[in-house]
């Protein structure tokens, strides 16, 4: 029985995973073509996406307003729907030794 539900578990969560992707994949595409620099840190990044993970999205570069806006109506629209939520975190609102963190899951 508990083999059964572990086999679920793992279904699940690469369902959950392969979705991310492919709401993700497109858009930092997107946002790069566009010229933003946009990354995938955290949990997505190094391969140890959960069933409760959500994805984090490092934005680099120093943006006005009305390109953290544009950052975030394209991330909002290609997250809607998938059930999966994410952060947006702003180099330019971090401090340089957090940055360096976030960064060590860049890949």
């Amino acid at each position: 029985m508990a083999s059964r539900i572990d086999s679920v578990i793992g279904e699940r969560m690469e369902r959950r995973r392969a979705t991310a992707i492919a709401c993700v994949e497109p858009l930092l595409r997107g946002l790069r073509s566009d010229g933003f620099d946009v990354v995938v840190i955290g949990s997505l990044a190094r391969r140890e996406f959960k069933s409760h993970s959500d994805v984090d999205f490092l934005v680099r570069g120093n943006l006005d307003s009305q390109g953290r806006a544009k950052v975030e109506r394209a991330v909002a629209a290609a997250m809607r729907g998938s059930g999966i939520s994410y952060d947006l975190i702003y180099a330019d609102d971090l401090t340089p030794e957090r940055l360096r963190e976030f960064e060590h899951d860049l890949v």
